[in-house]
């Protein structure tokens, strides 16, 4: 028996952070996001004993949960087993889990995995749970169970797929196809770029300082904050009308705004590959995620990308062809039976 399911990473465009319990608890919040077709992927089939084992190709580890042993969620691998304490009941099982990027790169890979597991966990058990319910499952095991410093828009822009408006709130999250007119969605496909810094970063303190900052609501932080969700709200117009350079003109906006939340979200390296990128005929950008590595994400009309592909790559970046994922979280193989011959 074999069970593959996968789940998408997202690039966040306007919002980010706005997601944090600490600040849509108190004020609302929104991000508008695109998942994209690189993946994490996980893989079930039947052990040859009793045990239940977990390899994670990405962390180099491995996990052997002997039957009747109860689930603890410290250590290496916390957040796949705090998946599989949600299921239970998963004696004799082999589970493999691998993405298609380097963890920590603030492509939302921590929530991709979450959902990519439930997605799968819940076929291989026959359970029928809708998307938003796969999303919140994800949500609640990483910001409830294990009280991670986390937001909600990585889970549910790798369940949903597409280019969507999320709003979050006290009581609910609620997902919003964003429909430019005819052929924006191909052209801003086109003049994005995505390029990898080569440095993986944790993005735990940068969010448990800034969650800290709302709850206790620190005037600069939180003034920074609303800026940034205003510029989503401009960036969801600017998008939704087809305004594709209005759009880059408002994430290097919301970027200037995000670099100054936080001191460990930019650095030297980061601010001289922005304004390199930038002389060269970028528009905007951004890096993507919680800051301080990671993926740089830039806005750039198709006849500079090769000039600023080359000064990137100049600066030791390297560029990730990409598309926009429209399936979201889904099973890719589910056989009851498989014939060796």
């Amino acid at each position: 028996m074999l069970l593959i399911a996968r789940a998408p990473v997202r690039i966040s465009f306007g919002g980010g952070g706005t997601d944090l319990p600490a600040y849509y608890n108190q004020f609302g919040g929104m991000v508008v996001s695109t998942a994209i077709n690189r993946y994490v992927y996980t893989f079930i089939s039947r052990g040859a004993s009793s045990a239940l084992q977990i390899i994670s190709s990405d962390f180099r580890a491995f996990y052997r949960h002997e039957a009747g042993q109860s689930f603890a969620t410290d250590g290496e691998l916390g957040l796949t087993k705090a998946v599989l304490r949600e299921f239970g009941a998963l004696e004799g099982l082999d589970i493999f889990v691998a993405s298609q990027i380097p963890p920590g790169t603030g492509l939302g890979g921590s929530g991709a995995v979450a959902v990519s597991m439930i997605t799968a966990l819940a076929a291989w058990q026959g359970r029928s749970l809708s998307k938003i319910e796969i999303a919140e499952m994800a949500c609640d095991i990483s910001i409830n169970k294990l009280k991670l410093p986390s937001g909600k828009q990585d889970e549910f822009g790798a369940t949903m797929g597409g280019l969507n408006h999320i709003v979050f709130t006290q009581n609910n999250t609620t997902v919003t196809p964003v429909n430019p007119p005819p052929g924006a969605i191909e052209t801003f496909q086109r003049r994005l770029m995505l390029f990898y810094t080569g440095k993986s970063r944790d993005s735990g303190k940068i969010l448990s300082d800034q969650s800290k900052a709302s709850r206790e609501q620190n005037p600069a932080t939180l003034e920074r904050m609303h800026k940034i969700k205003a510029l989503g709200h401009d960036i969801l117009a600017a998008l939704s009308e087809g305004r594709l350079d209005d759009f880059a003109e408002l994430l290097h906006q919301s970027w200037v705004q995000k670099r100054g939340v936080n001191t460990d979200i930019s650095n030297n390296q980061i601010d001289l590959a922005y304004d390199t990128a930038r002389r060269e005929g970028a528009l905007g950008g951004k890096i993507t995620g919680a800051g301080g590595g990671g993926f740089m994400m830039l806005y750039c009309h198709e006849e500079h990308q090769a000039r600023v592909t080359q000064a990137m790559q100049a600066l030791g970046l390297a560029r990730m062809d990409f598309q926009f994922d429209f399936d979201g979280a889904a099973v890719m193989l589910n056989q009851s039976e498989i014939q060796y011959t």
